[in-house]
């Protein structure tokens, strides 16, 4: 049995309480095992101890020390400690059992500690190789990933429904006593506002859509006016470079129907009059006082998300801010753990689970952006739906929101009428130029309907309702 040179994060004598009272109380055993795995335990003969009371369980039989002495026959009679055979040591644990009422804090510490001694094992091994820094932390990271999707698939989840029929009077008295209560940043635009309640805290918000139909611009242009409004805004933007997102923030921003400036013009430079370089420069100055910061990170695991995110939210703290929404520009480019290599559809699982969490943890809403499968394409209506999510089920699952992206000119554009200078094609295209449809296909706070919104695509510029009015800046 290990005991000298023990790691910190390392406490044997509470596993053997633990386990006293998993035995000697066998009714304590389903607070534990929906949390607590073998590998969990710093001492092997524990980890063993714990798979055989699992196995019992599953098989129909209480965990006592006849039922534990069939399950581990093979070791039972040879020697453990000194004269102490491993039998013998499995009843004296019965000695030392805790309190019941101990079991899901020592469970939980127990949990913990293996997390820090797995963390604290990947910088050794680490430090010990040869290689750049960053390689090595990207390397860390994606090893402490795995370690966060494992904590949260035993994170346990179970209350009486005393308990939560507790939780809810609490806030229906807190409200009924006049105490805020949580509620959801603008989205920028009344009208999705009306029907999602805005960007919530804890929420997983997911906005899907083909190339060309205005994913980045919808998140631009919608964490840009609510920034604006005073909520803490932060973009993970993985696949554009700053450039390409500051002209789109910009244009949004100067947006004016008479005179629009689209953001490829602003990025070449060129044919920039003096009104339009002063408009730049109000922008540039109006956007150093918002909230609102952006991570161009070309590609990062969950475990990296979350850390900036905490860090994103501190930093805004401290100025009196609050970071109410991450937007995640898109899902293709966080990387997952090794832990499903290969296997698209449980990786893209393990993401949306674990983007969620950070949401919940962090208390903002996550905007994940997704880019939808090809089949859409062959359909007469391209209108997407929700099984036109890439990869996973899971998305969906997982999402507290679904949202979809549709314009009709963009397939207008591309239509055989339409290029042949056809009048009805032209007429119809010029009536959808402006228009973008936002399809609602899934709402937990609300129904299931289609927002439209004005667009200029050129301009990255959206606005509420389909007929703009110019707003003062």
């Amino acid at each position: 049995m290990s005991v000298e040179g023990q790691p910190a994060a390392v406490n044997l004598d509470m596993e053997q309480a633990l386990l006293g009272c998993l035995i000697s109380a066998p009714e304590a055993f389903a607070v534990a095992s929906g949390t607590l795995r073998p590998e969990h335990f710093f001492e092997p003969a524990h980890g063993l101890i714990f798979q055989a009371m699992m196995e019992r369980v599953a098989s129909g039989a209480p965990n006592s020390i006849a039922t534990l002495a069939d399950a581990l026959r093979p070791n039972w009679n040879v020697s453990f400690i000194g004269d102490v055979t491993f039998g013998q040591y499995v009843a004296r644990l019965t000695a030392s059992a805790a309190p019941a009422m101990m079991v899901p804090g020592y469970v939980s510490d127990i949990r913990d500690q293996w997390a820090l001694r797995c963390i604290s094992e990947a910088a050794t091994r680490r430090a010990q190789e040869s290689g750049s820094p960053a390689a090595h932390l990207s390397a860390m990271f994606d090893e402490i990933d795995t370690v966060r999707a494992a904590l949260s698939d035993a994170k346990a989840t179970r209350e009486s429904i005393g308990q939560s029929a507790g939780a809810l009077l609490q806030q229906v008295n807190g409200i009924r006593m006049g105490q805020e209560q949580p509620k959801g940043a603008t989205t920028g635009f009344l009208d999705l506002d009306r029907v999602m309640l805005g960007y919530r805290p804890g929420e997983l918000v997911v906005l899907g859509a083909r190339p060309g139909m205005g994913k980045t611009t919808f998140g631009t242009s919608s964490l840009r006016q609510s920034a604006k409004a005073g909520n803490g805004m932060l973009l993970f933007s993985l696949e554009l470079p700053r450039e390409a997102v500051a002209a789109r923030l910009v244009a949004d921003h100067v947006y004016d129907g008479r005179h629009p400036l689209t953001h490829s013009k602003i990025r070449t430079g060129k044919d920039i009059t003096d009104e339009e370089f002063w408009r730049l420069q109000e922008a540039s100055q109006e956007f150093e006082k918002l909230p609102f910061e952006i991570d161009y990170a070309p590609r990062l695991a969950v475990s990296e998300i979350g850390a900036r995110v905490a860090a994103a939210r501190r930093r805004m703290e401290r100025k009196g801010q609050k970071l109410r929404c991450v937007a995640i520009d898109y899902l293709k480019f966080v990387k997952a753990t090794d832990r499903y290599r290969g296997q698209r559809t449980y990786e893209v699982g393990e993401i949306t689970a674990g983007l969620r969490e950070i949401g919940k943890e962090q208390e903002v809403c996550i905007l994940l952006m997704t880019q939808l499968n090809r089949g859409i394409e062959a359909e007469k209506d391209k209108r997407p739906d929700l099984h036109h999510l890439r990869d996973s089920g899971d998305i969906e699952a997982d999402a507290d929101v679904v949202m979809f992206l549709y314009r009709d000119a963009y397939y207008i554009e591309k239509s055989p009428e339409f290029r042949a200078g056809d009048g009805e094609a032209v007429a119809k295209h010029d009536g959808a130029f402006n228009k973008l449809e936002v399809i609602i296909a899934k709402n937990r706070n609300g129904p299931t309907v289609t927002v439209d919104l004005f667009c200029d695509i050129g301009a990255s510029a959206l606005r509420n309702g389909t007929k703009y009015f110019e707003e003062p800046r």
